[in-house]
């Protein structure tokens, strides 16, 4: 779970120093069969990066990369297509290695600028639509380009204008600026005697968030404003507003207002300029944020546990009293329960949940939601997978002896988990060789790897490409694009026989009774496969032997099937209630079935 900073997560003004010149067409990125990253292929060669320097990366749709390649003391900005597999030409693209390069939040514009004059930078734009690269505000003089708009067409900058200058309340080199690409027009933000700062555009279209007062951003604030294009309305005793989130549609934005030393959770609706405090009759908030690809759900965490805030109805109930994990599309939320190591499945719209299979530690969801990737329960011996359509549970193999997984904790910016929910970044951590990274195959339930240098994030949208960058010394890295789709891909995940029972069903009968069960497997390539069972408890505590009175006949059928003909007969001195983990592996492959779970009891 991503714990959301209380701090406001303001622009960053980056000036950037030397002469910027236009520069060639960059070469075509290709692969370097030389370079291994340790999974999968590579598709592009992206050159030599600055280490450690945060690369402009995917656009939002996952189309392009940007990524800035070392070019004598500077960088040279380079975009690769990810569909043409193909490197795009940049003109006025050399620039400081640690310039404020940034993608529009949901359109394929890119922003970077150069400086020109002593003091001053010329920005620039890159459009797939005109596939141009064209220089932004004309009008003005700027100093430093501050963001660009979710939606493309405006850009924020400090500077001045002849033409509309700024109100004297703005300091020297500290008057904020907004560019509407569509006019052709630089108007400031501030007004008499009203000092605005931008601090960040929505994640789409072109609201923003700013404070006002002072007169550099240096200054104490004294207020919020939230703004549209290039105007900012300052509602009425808004105090200082500290964002925690914004809907992913750019909508609304959620935060702590901060008035006169009292704090309140308030959401921001853009579409009709209303703020409305989040209720607190669930109890005492600590912070909230948006779920799903709207603004209507609002996730509040509150000081014991979670509760849902539908901003349409009103309604506000209780999810959970620990940890939870929203789905992708925010429809449901997986609970972590008071009991060791359980999870509920929480539907928002009828508020019912369920217990689930899944037993375990924290974790993820990939961004299909197809998945749920977690450790346990029992420590970090166990890593495993839960499919949220089938409500199974599939295990990956034991980590080496002394090693532990670990799943990494997902961030607001970027993914895990690959755009299909194929694939997923883990860890495992061993104290002679520190943390090393892998790459799950969440169809064929096994891991590839390690990964030889640094695993990013994957790309948002289209392809699965995982960028990795191999260090090369201390300032420099070698940056790949990644394509983990094991060559050649064959489907060798075993499948279950018709007569092995569902997951989840139970296997019961009394003293002196017995129950039979027959569980079987096979590859459709033909190559044996191997049936592994595991016995727990019902904590979910792993246990050595079978319950008394278990017993199982193994075969090889044809072509490489396997049966297990096994017999429940529970004696006088029975056992109590055990949990059969069944998973069947491709003796050949290492692929693995998804795990099915029965309750063994004797009535």
């Amino acid at each position: 779970m991503t714990m959301v900073s209380r701090s406001i997560r303001g622009v960053l003004a980056l000036l950037l120093c030397g002469l910027g010149t236009a520069v060639a067409q960059a070469p075509v990125a290709v692969a370097a069969p030389a370079l291994d990253p340790g999974v999968g292929t590579v598709v592009a060669d992206l050159g030599t990066v600055p280490y450690g320097t945060s690369q402009p990366g995917f656009s939002f749709d996952g189309a392009y990369y940007a990524s800035l390649v070392v070019s004598g003391d500077r960088c040279d900005l380079h975009v690769y297509d990810v569909v043409r597999r193909t490197a795009v030409a940049l003109t006025h693209a050399h620039v400081a290695c640690s310039s404020g390069v940034r993608w529009a939040g949901h359109a394929d514009t890119l922003a970077w600028q150069v400086n020109a004059a002593a003091g001053t930078i010329t920005p620039y734009a890159w459009d797939v639509a005109t596939g141009a690269v064209s220089a932004l505000a004309p009008d003005a003089e700027v100093f430093t380009l501050t963001g660009v708009s979710g939606d493309g067409r405006y850009v924020s900058f400090t500077g001045r204008s002849t033409a509309h200058p700024a109100p004297v309340v703005d300091a020297p080199r500290e008057a904020g600026y907004v560019y509407d690409r569509a006019d052709g027009v630089s108007l400031p933000l501030s007004r008499p005697g009203v000092h605005v700062q931008l601090l960040e555009w929505g994640p789409a279209g072109h609201h923003f968030l700013g404070w006002t007062g002072g007169r550099t951003s240096y200054d104490q604030k004294t207020g919020s404003c939230f703004g549209t294009g290039a105007v900012c309305e300052d509602p009425p005793d808004a105090g200082l507003f500290f964002e925690e989130g914004w809907s992913r549609d750019g909508t609304a934005v959620v935060g702590e207002l901060v008035p006169g030393g009292t704090n309140t959770t308030v959401v921001h609706d853009f579409t009709d300029g209303s703020s409305a405090q989040v209720p607190t009759r669930a109890g005492q908030i600590g912070f909230a944020r948006f779920i799903g690809p709207g603004s209507d759900r609002v996730l509040v965490y509150l000081r014991e546990g979670t509760a849902v805030w539908n901003r349409r109805t009103g309604k506000l109930p209780k999810t959970s009293t620990g940890p939870v994990y929203p789905a992708p599309d925010g429809s449901h939320l997986l609970t972590k329960d008071d009991a060791p190591d359980a999870f509920h499945l929480l539907d928002l719209t009828t508020n019912v949940s369920v217990p689930v299979t899944f037993r375990g530690r924290a974790g993820y969801w990939t961004p299909d939601g197809s998945s749920f990737i977690g450790t346990g329960p029992g420590g970090c011996s166990s890593l495993r997978q839960w499919s949220s359509a089938t409500g199974t549970v599939s295990l990956f193999g034991p980590p080496p002896l002394s090693t532990c997984y670990r799943v990494p904790v997902a961030a607001d910016q970027g993914s895990l988990g690959s755009p299909s929910g194929r694939f997923a970044v883990v860890q495992e951590e061993r104290s002679d060789r520190g943390i090393q990274s892998f790459v799950a195959d969440l169809r064929r339930h096994t891991l590839a790897g390690p990964v030889s240098g640094t695993a990013d994030y994957f790309a948002p949208a289209g392809a699965d490409l995982l960028p990795v960058r191999l260090r090369l010394d201390g300032a420099s890295e070698r940056l790949l694009l990644v394509d983990p789709t094991p060559s050649p891909d064959v489907d060798d995940e075993p499948r279950w026989s018709a007569a092995t029972p569902a997951t989840g069903a139970e296997v019961e009968t009394s003293v002196g009774g017995q129950v039979h069960v027959q569980l079987g497997a096979s590859d459709l390539q033909g190559t044996p496969v191997n049936l592994y069972f595991r016995w727990r408890d019902a904590a979910g505590t792993p246990i050595a032997s079978a319950p008394k009175g278990w017993a199982c006949d193994r075969k090889r059928l044809a072509a490489g099937a396997t049966v297990a003909d096994c017999t429940f007969a529970p004696p006088a001195d029975h056992t109590a209630v055990r949990f059969l983990d069944v998973s069947a592996t491709n003796f050949a492959t290492g692929a693995q079935s998804d795990t099915r779970s029965y309750r063994v009891a004797t009535r």
